[in-house]
Parts: C-alpha cells; structure tokens; sequence
C-alpha cells in the first residue's frame, strides 16, 4: 500500500573543517551523482550546473545536502567546497523549493514527493529507526512504500524513533517493536493471565483499563498491568 502523505549569501559559513582538493588539485563535489571539478574552490551555483550539464541553469533549483539538513543554492550564491557538507548536491528542474523538518532541523528541496528510501537516504536515518510523521495531533509511521508529500500548504514535521522500545509489564522491562496493538495482542504478548484485565498508565498518570476490542499506540517507557476484573490487585 501506498500512503501519500501531505505538507544573494554565502554559504561560507558552514562549519569549518577542511576539505583540500583532489589529485589533479581541482576542487571536486557531485551533482546528481556526477563528479564535478573547479579550479577555484568557490564556484556559484549556476557554475556547478552548468559543469553538471544541466542547461539552461536557470530552469533548475540546486539543493546542497548536508548531514543534518538540506539548503537550496541561488544561481549567483557561492559554495566554498573546502568545507564539509559541500560533497553532493541534487539538482530539480523546478521553479519551487519545498520545506520539512526533520528531528528539528530545516530541509529544503526541489519537488514536492519524497519517496521514503530517498528522504532515509538524504537525511541519514538508520535502519534500526522508523520516521514518523506529526500530523493533526497524530503520529503517522513511514514505510519503504510511502510517499512524503510536500505540496500542501504549511510544513511537515517528522521526527525518528527506534524501531524497538522498551516498556514494562508488571515492572519487568520488555522490548517490543514501536507501533500500534489491539488489546489482544497485547495480552498476548505479555503473557496476561486467561479472564484478567489489562491497564497501563495513561499520559496522565492514571491506571486505565484498555478495552476488550480497543487499539493502543504504544510508546517508550510505558507501564503495563494486569488486574483481576473486578478490579482487585493481581
């Protein structure tokens, strides 16, 4: 299934560590997975698409990929590729830059889909993590098949959690995989006993019974119980 889900400066001042030139002692960085050389290490972004063959420039947004973000670069802004961050760019033929945040930081890029293996790759996500994205007061689980669609009016906001979590039965720690579970399922996999009760505690801080046919999200640290029906301790 697939799930569409909708939403002149320098960049010189990039933290500073020092990227030297290549062999032939030509600066080097890639554009839509092609190498690209200068003689001088500051080229302009018409400059580095127009080495890319990616003519005419103007038709073109080029977003700079860094480790913890994303920005576009303006067709007479300058790159200092002596700077880390400065090894790969995405060119769009487009006339619009979308926006998304990831985790609290600002992403910049040139179409509106995201296919999620493209948005894991471009932002660095790790196997063992899920993206999640927040949406009218719900989290929303990307998958390999979903799509994050920016062209919607405002940001999208997503953030990561590990796939696995840990929460406790009976104050006895369990780690399960993150998602969302039928109250049976959960019984089932705490192991409660035939004809009991299961609680857990709410955001609140209250023992909340979970209904016989309910669902549950369930989230790092939460605290389960099972009680007798009528309410006794187990």
């Amino acid at each position: 299934m697939e799930n569409v889900v909708t939403g002149g400066e320098s960049h010189q001042t990039q933290p500073q560590a020092s990227r030297g030139p290549g062999p032939d002692g030509h600066f080097f960085t890639r554009a839509n997975g092609a190498t690209v050389t200068f003689k001088e290490p500051t080229p302009k972004g018409d400059h580095v698409l127009d080495k890319a063959g990616l003519k005419p420039t103007g038709d073109y947004v080029l977003i700079q990929l860094l480790r913890h973000s994303s920005q576009s670069v303006g067709l007479d802004e300058t790159v200092n590729l002596r700077v880390e961050g400065t090894e790969e760019f995405r060119a769009f033929k487009s006339d619009r830059i979308f926006r998304f945040t990831l985790n609290g930081h600002g992403y910049e890029w040139g179409v509106s889909a995201i296919p999620e293996p493209e948005l894991r790759l471009i932002a660095h996500v790790h196997g063992d993590e899920v993206l999640v994205l927040e949406r009218d007061g719900k989290d929303i689980d990307l998958g390999p098949n979903d799509v994050l669609d920016l062209g919607k009016v405002g940001t999208e906001h997503l953030y990561t959690e590990k796939r696995l979590i840990t929460v406790f039965f009976e104050n006895d720690p369990r780690e399960i995989p993150r998602g969302t579970y039928s109250t049976a399922q959960l019984k089932q996999l705490f192991g409660v006993q035939e004809g009991y009760v299961l609680e857990y505690i709410n955001e609140e801080g209250h023992l909340t019974p979970l209904k016989s046919e309910g669902k549950l999200r369930v989230k790092e640290g939460m605290k389960f119980f099972e009680q007798v029906p009528c309410g006794g301790s187990s």
